[in-house]
């Protein structure tokens, strides 16, 4: 309807292809692969990067002294790596879970130990990007994930120790790997640096987008891009944005998408729980200072939305 009223290709575009995205996604692929849709996606995302990450490092396009691998912006690049790191995280999560009940051990120790390099890869190339609030959304999910193990212990005492011996061992591990190794050193000196730079300031001119796009608030919204009238091509946020370019009523829908899915963890196991939560954690993290439209992110956000329709069907 917004693209509609504002007469605007782009966003009739933009809107047929997330529409297309959600339908292929939360609905096709859900009923064809059913139980073991989280196992699929895990691994498809895994693979998926590889080649991606590679393409990145071959191009290695560079701005402002950030590394922006394919991309013409660094903060695009870095965000771009938030779908890669919420599936290693889950990957931990589970390995860790086994671990700790005995599971498999010499197995999990490996698969550990794998999942723990990809993620010290992930966050080696966001801080090459200097990329502060995708390194801020990497923290709180890595937060997330270790409050679940925690909660999942119910308060048993060997599991625990376990956990903290765990814990004090990859916290162990991963200080040492940054210490000793040198492009992990400059990584960090580079984003604090700009972080310096910045004094610290995430929201970095933000605020007066926001202001502005208050100020000029229109109903059905005002089109794509229309920010350039101030010399930006968004808004650095993706409620705002969606706010600005398609107006109140798609804000009100996508925020009330988001509230489901949320709300449907009564519906889940406890594996689609912290995905679940992993996945929102990312998604409001990163959409507070960027905008999250086309990116795994959302695909991920898709496949969580189907696997709740999936489950709402099983209880009726």
């Amino acid at each position: 309807m917004s693209a509609g009223v504002n007469q605007d290709m782009a966003l009739l575009k933009n809107s047929l292809q997330l529409m297309c995205m959600f339908v292929a996604v939360s609905i096709f692929f859900n009923d064809l692969v059913k139980e073991r849709v989280l196992e699929i996606v895990l691994n498809s995302v895994l693979i998926a990067y590889l080649p991606f990450l590679v393409l990145c490092f071959q191009q290695a396009n560079y701005m402002f002294d950030a590394f922006a691998g394919v991309f013409e912006n660094p903060n695009t690049m870095g965000f771009s790596m938030i779908g890669l790191m919420i599936v290693v995280l889950m990957r931990l999560y589970n390995v860790a879970m086994q671990m700790l009940h005995g599971q498999q051990r010499i197995k999990c120790m490996l698969s550990f130990m794998l999942y723990t390099i990809i993620y010290l890869v992930g966050l080696y190339v966001i801080l090459l990007s200097n990329a502060r609030t995708s390194l801020l959304t990497v923290a709180f999910a890595t937060v997330v994930v270790f409050v679940c193990i925690v909660k999942s212990m119910n308060k048993t005492f060997l599991p625990f120790i376990k956990f903290i011996a765990l814990f004090t061992a990859v916290a162990f591990t991963v200080v040492m790997i940054m210490m000793n190794m040198n492009m992990m050193q400059e990584a960090i000196q580079s984003i604090r640096l700009k972080m310096e730079k910045k004094s610290m300031n995430i929201t970095d001119g933000r605020l007066e987008i926001w202001q502005y796009v208050f100020e000029h608030f229109n109903f059905w919204g005002h089109g794509v891009e229309s920010l350039w009238s101030i010399g930006v091509s968004h808004a650095h946020n993706t409620f705002i944005n969606i706010l600005q370019e398609a107006g109140l009523l798609a804000l009100i829908s996508y925020c009330l998408f988001l509230f489901v899915i949320a709300k449907g963890y009564r519906q889940m196991n406890e594996q689609l729980i912290v995905f679940t939560g992993l996945v929102i954690v990312a998604v409001l993290g990163v959409s507070t200072f960027e905008i999250l439209y086309f990116n795994m992110l959302h695909i991920l956000v898709f496949v969580v939305s189907g696997s709740i329709r999936d489950q709402g069907k099983k209880t009726i």
